[in-house]
């Protein structure tokens, strides 16, 4: 009779059977496989840009020298299998738009400069590669001759190809072949033969005049400075794997008893024990590998389309991705063994509950282990949280994520007994079988939303308190030019309010050809004076901290205006005031003077602004020169493209001004960045854990909400029983959300700075999954005529 039931009929008989337990075994491998191949993908192709980048940068050989010395370079020249590349700034201009470029000119057609993205490399002398970026914002198309400026030359190009740079979004880079001349001046030689091996070379390389390196140490000194994000990211895809594979071991564990039923029926038509086991094990292994394939071919396939924003997020520009190899090896691995060790296992599981019954001193011993637990954890909490504010309390703030996992975890052991207190001996009976299976659910899920909202909260307070401390070199989405001719400014305003411009702000700048005024704290002058000294350079220590700018520019505002002053320079409303007549960088006189705050001033912009009619002004004659530093407000609420076009224009109205932009994001920005990353993976994990360990749980318990309509309970006391069920993981992801943040905020004591809002995101959508197994274990399960 077993024959009968064999086979792929046996296999189609029991996915029909059990849809619902196949297609959750099914969504726990999508999600483990989505999740670790995804991260893991994305982890290998960040890191692979930075070696593709290092790699296109000495087009694909080994050595790279570089030097300026004349001398070292007529040496390096008589070198045969040397390739010369000359580096300098310039630009490229295309009709009446020019923008800023990296141009590098080469003589060899064989040297592979760059990564191409479209067209073809450089055949012929003229012909050249552009940045995409460059590319699009001045409207260029591969066929387009352009303008090449760099130095005092400038020569035509035809664009053949259009190149990108993997590790840097912002590259702008033009890759031209040249013929020989003398106005090509290489910088730069390029070999895949070791420079030092050649004796002629060797004196040139021990006398430092040259310097070279080889692919390998470039590619490990890249591996030890890459960003931060990177080295985090290594254990991001195993912490994501353990925490989906805790829940597909749970999954299995709630329904054991569906596969113990199952694999009874097919011993009762007469299939071997074993062999009926075995068939269970395939079915199962087969959904959840299923699923882990699908998962990371889904993955994959998301951010191979997406892979220009999912880079740019991390200011990369990938071509391609890069799919590691051990990651899903590894995955489907330990999946096939945990598969082959969970079926055994859940039947000596099964033998031994059914010799050792479950009694309530059993459930009691649990409840007590729990109330030590979060009692232990609550008191390790205060504890961490009182020293953590001493002065060495850093170390010991680290075990406050630690102490508050405990209290979540031990949570759910705690709410279960309470909820069922007092209640009729067969109704708690029944309580006690319902929530055993929810409460280790609702303790993983609150470990994830506690420590995932601590991390965020922690990593935003980290942000703002470094970002208040450290004022920025220029304001946030502003751009500035320094040194801009007055007659400019006019071409330059209208050219920015044509593309969506609005704020423009001037600052003059004053004549400082017999004397420089400069302006800093008032305490700098005080420790001057104590000290007896006209350097301020032997008094660094006394320089504010906060300021980008301790010793700053002074410059002229519109006529009448008050004065203003970089915030962290001032001191009871005034900053001192420092007069330079000498190139020794000593002091002539100091003094001071009031001034109203301005968040804009400091760091690239004038520490101080006076009118020109002002009592400063006239005390030290200061006389504009001509000249701007001209700051632009809202520049970020331009698109991409106007403002390339914007920097364009002011590099093409003034050549030697200096720009800096504010539009990049910073250090703190990107931490701010990974931590709202954090929240929403975090509330992402959080909702899948309860959802779909939930889910089981509610399939496995068909059988008792059946018996609960067929046996005609009252709507109220069904009711009833769902919501204390409920409870359970509602409650902790309410408490997850208070515990996340007084770990974070060392109990209430750091409030200087904001913990920002994402943080509270996972315990709100865990409280949003409660509700919603809440409502799906009331409905009622079909029969089995159904």
């Amino acid at each position: 009779m077993s024959s009968r039931v064999g086979g792929t009929a046996l296999t189609v008989a029991f996915v029909r059977h059990r849809v619902t337990q196949v297609a959750v075994l099914t969504l726990l491998g999508f999600m483990l496989g989505g999740t670790v191949v995804g991260l893991a993908v994305a982890h290998s192709s960040a890191e692979r840009a930075i070696q593709d980048s290092v790699r296109a940068d000495i087009g694909g050989n080994r050595y790279a020298l570089q030097t300026g010395d004349p001398a070292a370079s007529k040496t390096i020249s008589t070198f045969p299998d040397a390739m010369p590349v000359q580096d300098q700034t310039g630009d490229v201009l295309a009709g009446d738009l020019s923008a800023p470029v990296l141009v590098r000119a080469y003589t060899t057609s064989s040297l592979k400069l760059g990564v191409v993205t479209r067209g073809t490399r450089p055949q012929n002398a003229g012909e050249l590669l552009l940045s995409e970026s460059t590319a699009q914002a001045l409207s260029i198309a591969i066929g387009d001759t352009v303008r090449v400026r760099a130095g005092d030359g400038q020569r035509p190009g035809r664009v053949v190809g259009l190149s990108v740079d993997p590790a840097n979004q912002t590259t702008s880079t033009v890759v031209q072949l040249v013929a020989e001349s003398a106005e090509f001046r290489p910088t730069i030689w390029l070999s895949d033969t070791d420079f030092y091996t050649v004796a002629t070379l060797r004196p040139v390389l021990d006398q430092r005049t040259a310097t070279y390196q080889s692919i390998d140490t470039v590619l490990e000194a890249t591996a030890q400075n890459r960003p931060q994000f990177l080295g985090a990211m290594r254990f991001v895809p195993a912490g994501c794997g353990l925490l989906m594979g805790i829940l597909l071991v749970a999954a299995g564990v709630v329904l054991s008893r569906r596969w113990r039923l199952d694999a009874d029926a097919l011993i009762a038509v007469g299939m071997p024990p074993a062999l009926a086991w075995r068939r269970m094990l395939s079915v199962v292994c087969a959904a959840v590998l299923a699923g882990e394939v699908l998962g990371g071919c889904a993955a994959s396939a998301i951010l191979f389309l997406l892979r220009d924003s999912v880079s740019a997020w991390v200011g990369q520009q990938w071509v391609e991705i890069a799919i590691p190899w051990q990651e899903p090896l590894a995955l489907l691995g330990l999946t096939t063994l945990l598969a082959l060790s969970v079926v055994p296992l859940t039947r000596l599981t099964t033998r031994w509950a059914e010799r050792r019954p479950v009694r309530v001193s059993q459930g009691r011993w649990a409840t007590l282990a729990g109330a030590l637990a979060m009692g232990f954890g609550l008191a390790a909490l205060v504890v961490v949280t009182r020293v953590s504010l001493g002065s060495h309390g850093g170390r010991v703030a680290a075990l406050a994520p630690l102490a508050a996992g405990v209290v979540a975890f031990a949570l759910p052991s705690v709410l279960a007994p309470i909820l069922f207190w007092g209640l009729p001996t067969a109704t708690r009976t029944l309580m006690r079988q319902l929530l055993a299976g929810v409460r280790p659910v609702a303790a993983t899920g609150a470990v994830v939303m506690v420590l995932s909202g601590y991390w965020s909260a922690q990593n935003t307070y980290d942000a703002n308190v470094g970002e208040a401390l450290s004022s920025p070199l220029e304001p946030a989405g502003s751009f500035v030019v320094s040194e801009m001719p007055d007659s400019a400014i006019q071409a330059l305003e209208a050219f920015y309010r044509s593309h969506g411009g609005r704020q423009i702000v001037r600052y003059a700048i004053p004549d400082e050809s017999k004397a420089q005024l400069r302006v800093s704290a008032p305490k700098v002058l005080a420790c001057m004076s104590s000290q007896r000294t006209v350097n301020p350079d032997d008094v660094t220590d006394c320089f504010p901290q906060e300021s980008a700018a301790p010793l700053n520019r002074v410059m002229l505002g519109e006529p009448g205006s008050e004065p203003r002053a970089d915030p962290h320079l001032l001191d009871n409303g005034k900053v001192g005031l420092l007069v330079f007549a000498s190139g020794d960088g000593t002091a002539s006189s100091l003094a001071d003077t009031r001034a109203e705050a301005d968040p804009l001033l400091g760091g690239n912009l004038p520490g101080l602004v006076v009118a020109p009619d002002s009592a400063v002004a006239k005390r030290f004659g200061l006389t504009a020169n001509g000249t701007s530093e001209v700051l632009l407000p809202d520049f970020s609420r331009l698109s991409p493209r106007d403002q390339f076009l914007v920097r364009a224009a002011a590099i093409r109205l003034a050549p030697s001004a200096q720009t800096a932009s504010g539009t990049d994001p910073t250090a703190y920005d990107r931490l701010r960045s990974v931590a709202n990353t954090a929240s929403f993976l975090g509330a992402t994990t959080s909702m899948l854990i309860l959802l779909l360990g939930g889910g089981a749980l509610i399939v496995a318990h068909s059988l008792t909400r059946r018996t609960l309509v067929d046996i005609g309970a009252r709507p109220g006391r069904r009711w009833g029983i769902v919501a204390r069920w409920t409870a359970v993981p509602l409650t902790t992801a309410a408490l997850a959300i208070p515990l996340a943040i007084f770990a974070a905020s060392g109990g209430g004591q750091r409030t200087e700075a904001s913990y920002g809002g994402l943080w509270i995101l996972p315990g709100l959508l865990g409280a949003a999954a409660a509700l919603i197994l809440g409502a799906a274990f009331l409905r009622p399960p079909p029969t089995p005529d159904e």
